[in-house]
């Protein structure tokens, strides 16, 4: 937790605007000589801008000075120790250097116009229908011009006055067209995969698209309706299906029966989520009131869903629907129209990168390094690496014969990849699920997921001099960890660990943890008045605690007395607390299980100090302020502190 929130003070949000527009080099201070910038500091000072005290105020910048100050020394301190080569931290932040990393390998351009192209595609929902022709990603140039020329060929076929879905149905190679006529229904964006999603999206209402390859094959696709988004509806249902056994007129039963329920609730005979739990068939849903949740286009049958999405007020229930599970009354909970960008921006870059589509950007980033840095490649010694390859690396298990082979493949501005590199690449990343029959496409993919990679190390590794943000925030994590892991030793297992420590400073001020005044009571618990009656007279007579019970709980019996005695503070025990506060056996209090509490108040015993074990989470906190205190004056001697007061007085906005 300490880590968490020690973190979090460092990595407040920032803006990349601000880093541009930024550019103070004067010193602000030195830490034992080591200069800190204005920039620096107004860096960290305007992102932990908590309830806008940020404001330049001379209090403000004086109050964060103090703060960023004691961070500076202890972070001076920690590399004076050579707490950064210490290897846990190292991989610690090589791994959040990886992770943080990712948003800065793809071309933002391209990102940004994925996301913006993907958000607008949101807004409509098309009706459409394809006829496939089915060719292989990695079928030969001739099939894959026979398979073009088919799809151009039915689409010709249809231009002329053909009905699509009778050539969908007689020539399809997606077999629900059999059925279907190639009717796909309403579509939106990340509902498809992406060229059959642009087709989609580009061609009109009536039109048929050019063929469109995808990894299926060759798409003929036709639009018939766009309309605006629906959004999200949250609906709950009640479902009666038709029983197998019953023949003949069964849906008919099944039928009245909906319709019977249906006229119950709309007359106020049952509630809706009555009729949930003593008639609907939907296990699943029915510990939840019938509710489904929120749902989209194409997450349940089209009449389910055109159904839920036609009821226009909260509360209101559809009369009986069939479906191909029953018949179906659906209640509207909700519906929710298509949230605004900066809601859904996240969800929206979490999709891009999960689809085809995020090819686009690292693809564009590739060609951008090969440019700045140049790019030269040896096809030679491609080519000596593809004349080693059998038909083993279609199912991930080709093993290279020679593994000394050396010549440069490629070279990218000075880094140079050899055979080697590729070799190792292809026995680490070679898929052991046959994706492909084409030995060809299977090594020239990997060829060109390993050139990538390159690309994307060699700009890795330039991150820091690009962008003045990612340099930032790496330096920040760094200190950061190098932070935590000091003040571990210095304040936060010291003060736990260093016991007789502890007892030193509990010793020297125990005066500081004190109890209040304190009942010390027995509180006996009966489990009945013929338990509780005995219990009273036997305190009456002065009776201990031990005596009571080892008396009165004989083996056997049900009814039972039971103790718990202790001293406590007003606040600690609210029964304690509803009693009045006078030596002396209480009156039954009467519970509503039929059992009975006395409270016996032996004494009022006045304060007095707590032990140690009493308040040690006090005090243990309060000994690591002490200890954070003293390490702070320690470092102030031995790292002095020299501020710029000109400078700083002006960054003070009146």
């Amino acid at each position: 937790m300490k880590k968490i929130l020690l973190l979090s003070f460092l990595f407040a949000f920032v803006s990349i605007e601000f880093l541009a527009q930024s550019s103070d080099k004067r010193v602000l201070f030195t830490v034992s000589g080591q200069p800190v910038t204005v920039d620096e500091f107004k860096y960290v000072y305007t992102k932990n801008n908590i309830n806008n005290q940020a404001d330049f105020s001379e209090k403000s910048l004086n109050d964060y000075m103090d703060l960023f100050t004691k961070f500076r020394l202890k972070v001076k301190q920690s590399e004076d120790m050579k707490l950064d080569t210490i290897e846990a931290l190292k991989s610690e932040l090589a791994t959040y250097r990886k992770q943080l990393a990712k948003a800065y390998l793809t071309d933002k351009e391209v990102f940004d116009k994925l996301e913006k192209e993907a958000y607008e595609r949101m807004q409509t929902e098309i009706n459409v229908a394809h006829i496939l022709v089915k060719v292989t990603d990695d079928a030969s140039p001739k099939d894959t011009l026979i398979a073009y020329n088919k799809a151009l060929a039915l689409r010709k076929s249809i231009l002329k006055g053909s009905n699509f879905e009778e050539i969908a149905k007689q020539s399809s190679d997606d077999p629900s067209a059999k059925t279907n006529g190639g009717k796909l229904g309403y579509f939106s964006v990340f509902q498809t995969v992406y060229p059959f999603e642009n087709a989609m999206y580009e061609i009109k209402v009536g039109d048929v698209s050019m063929p469109i390859r995808t990894k299926f094959g060759y798409h003929l696709v036709k639009v018939y309706d766009k309309r605006t988004a629906r959004g999200t509806v949250n609906v709950a249902h009640i479902v009666i299906t038709t029983p197998e056994k019953l023949m003949g007129n069964a849906d008919s039963i099944t039928f009245e029966k909906a319709n019977k329920l249906y006229n119950d609730i709309k007359n106020g005979i049952i509630t809706f989520e009555e009729g949930v739990n003593q008639f609907s068939e939907d296990r699943k849903s029915k510990s939840k009131g019938g509710e489904l949740g929120y749902f989209g286009i194409g997450k349940m049958t089209e009449i389910f869903e055109n159904a839920s999405f036609g009821i226009q007020n909260n509360g209101d229930i559809t009369k009986p629907v069939k479906t191909s599970y029953g018949y179906h009354i659906i209640k509207l909970i909700d519906k929710k129209p298509v949230p605004p960008l900066s809601q859904i921006k996240s969800e929206i870059k979490q999709k891009i990168d999960k689809d085809a589509r995020s090819d686009l950007s690292r693809t564009a980033l590739t060609n951008k390094v090969k440019s700045k840095y140049g790019f030269t490649e040896n096809l030679a010694a491609k080519n000596q690496i593809f004349s080693m390859v059998d038909s083993s690396i279609l199912d991930g298990k080709w093993k290279p014969a020679d593994l000394t082979l050396s010549k440069n493949l490629f070279k990218i501005g000075d880094i140079e990849s050899n055979q080697n590199d590729f070799l190792n690449f292809v026995i680490k990343n070679q898929k052991n699920k046959r994706t492909s029959n084409n030995i060809t496409t299977v090594f020239n993919n990997l060829y060109e997921e390993f050139v990538e990679q390159k690309c994307l190390d060699v700009e890795e590794k330039q991150l820091e001099n690009e962008y003045p943000d990612f340099k930032m925030l790496m330096r920040e994590y760094r200190d950061g960890i190098l932070l935590f892991d000091l003040t571990d030793r210095m304040v936060w297992t010291k003060a736990v660990k260093d016991t007789s420590g502890l007892k030193v400073f509990y010793e020297t001020d125990k005066e500081k943890y004190k109890w209040g005044n304190r009942a010390e009571v027995e509180i006996f618990n009966c489990t009945d008045k013929g338990i509780a009656t005995p219990t009273r007279k036997m305190l009456e007579k002065k009776k201990s605690a031990e005596a009571i019970t080892a008396q009165l709980n004989v083996l056997g019996s049900s009814s039972k007395v039971s103790v718990i005695s202790g001293k406590y503070e007003k606040g600690q025990y609210e029964l304690i607390d509803k009693t009045d506060w006078l030596p002396g056996i209480k009156p039954n209090i009467y519970n509503a299980d039929s059992s009975i509490t006395i409270i016996n108040i032996r004494q009022i015993v006045g304060p007095e100090s707590k032990l140690l074990s009493e308040a040690k989470g006090y005090i243990v906190s309060d000994y690591q302020e002490y200890l954070e205190k003293n390490w702070i004056a320690d470092l102030k001697a031995k790292y002095p502190i020299v501020v710029n007061q000109d400078v700083l007085r002006s960054l003070i906005k009146k």
